[in-house]
């Protein structure tokens, strides 16, 4: 049966509403209030949005699922380029198991490769369901409890303000110097600063510097007791720094809350809080064999896709991989949109790559587009992919060349819920 993709109009939106609703119960209401206000919401955000679209799969006429895509600007290494994203993909109830979420992942690769787009990303609901389709997996997402006691408290609270709307252009300036400055980062719109504000419990504490915002704490109060209002805890949603002392000075912010606040949740793709906080346990007094004191949770979430191998190899012109001069053979493994195989000959001459057309190299790599994602992006190390058996190599003892190319990426950090 052909389907047909396409962009949802006005009148059709009602109908996504319903799928979508259906699709994630935990997070919405089915009541026809919610509906009404869920649906005009979602029109809204097409009509004043131009970095958001919604698409759905018509069979027969009928539509069966849908997704929300977004045109991203991202930083790659430095370089900001254009990045395709998606979320909110839903099926209908009674077309599961139809292809219908698989034929909607396959038209959004599709459609960003037509537009000249080399990489695509998005927070998978199963992440197999979305590596079986090339999608690879980013930074790690680990998760702090830390006693407010343990940040560090070395310098004065001057500087301090509370944020609210009327800060936006200044916050959304601060954010977007350090995505500018960050890789993987994604540059924040004007849709994201109306979504921060959108949240009445969302507080919002930045340092000001000769009057310029070098940094904010944006954070919620969340009672962990129903039967004792006293026991509150602070969320972390952003935490945004120029500097050093930009980080100080929020982390001065926080260590003043202990008298009425136990722990902060801090939600970071910085696995290396343990050298800020002074005591980084997060108080569940687990210990890991022989003597390793529980600090926290982590998880797998944002995954990358290569969709378009040359171009994102000519996006890559200027970058130094690490001063090495080789040639490979590179084979990507594709099952989910090339149908089998595609080789490349990759030259580094002084660390600067280039596509070759020349047949002879010094050895043969061969991966599939999930782990080539991963690498690429910094976020899986060449020697772990080849001990795991998921890079093959002509010659066992070019694994050691291709980890000297590598080596050292800096892994991307995304702050972007979508």
């Amino acid at each position: 049966m052909n389907s047909i993709i396409r962009k949802l109009t006005n009148e059709e939106m009602p109908l996504f509403a319903d799928i979508a609703i259906n699709a994630y119960p935990g997070v919405t209401q089915n009541t026809p209030e919610f509906k009404e206000k869920f649906t005009k919401n979602l029109i809204q955000i097409q009509e004043s949005e131009e970095t958001i679209d919604f698409f759905g799969l018509f069979r027969d006429g009928k539509l069966l699922g849908g997704m929300r895509i977004h045109y991203f600007k991202m930083n790659l290494f430095s370089k900001i380029i254009d990045a395709g994203g998606i979320g909110q993909v839903a099926v209908d109830l009674l077309h599961k198991k139809e292809k219908v979420a698989k034929e909607l992942v396959g038209y959004f690769i599709a459609y960003f490769k037509e537009k000249g787009v080399s990489l695509v990303m998005l927070y998978p609901f199963r992440p197999d369901f979305y590596k079986k389709m090339g999608f690879g997996y980013g930074t790690k997402m680990n998760q702090y409890h830390a006693e407010l006691a343990s940040f560090p408290n070395e310098v004065s609270r001057e500087g301090l303000v509370f944020l609210d709307a009327s800060h936006k252009d200044e916050i959304r300036d601060c954010y977007n110097q350090y995505a500018e400055s960050v890789h993987g980062m994604i540059i924040k719109t004007g849709y994201d600063m109306d979504v921060m504000f959108k949240n009445p419990d969302h507080k919002l504490v930045g340092f000001f510097e000769n009057g310029k915002l070098k940094g904010y704490l944006l954070f919620a109060f969340k009672k962990m007791s129903e039967r004792n209002f006293l026991t509150t805890n602070i969320v972390i949603k952003e935490m945004i720094y120029e500097s050093p002392e930009s980080l100080l000075k929020l982390c001065a912010f926080l260590h003043s809350q202990q008298d009425q606040i136990q722990r902060v949740t801090l939600q970071t793709q910085d696995d290396s809080l343990e050298y800020l906080l002074g005591d980084p346990r997060n108080g569940s007094n687990n210990i890991i064999p022989s003597v390793y004191h529980e600090i926290l949770s982590a998880g797998v979430g944002i995954m990358y896709r290569i969709i378009n191998a040359e171009k994102f190899f000519s996006q890559m012109e200027g970058f130094d991989f690490n001063s090495q001069t080789a040639t490979f053979k590179l084979t990507i493994e594709d099952s989910f949109m090339l149908k089998g195989q595609q080789t490349f000959t990759v030259k580094l001459v002084n660390g600067q790559l280039r596509l070759s057309d020349s047949e002879t190299a010094d050895f043969e790599a061969e991966l599939n587009v999930a782990d080539l994602s991963s690498l690429l992006i910094g976020a899986a190390d060449v020697q772990k992919l080849y001990n795991y058996g998921k890079l093959k190599i002509s010659s066992k003892d070019h694994a050691h060349t291709l980890h000297k190319i590598f080596i050292n990426h800096e892994k991307p950090i995304c702050m972007s819920a979508f």
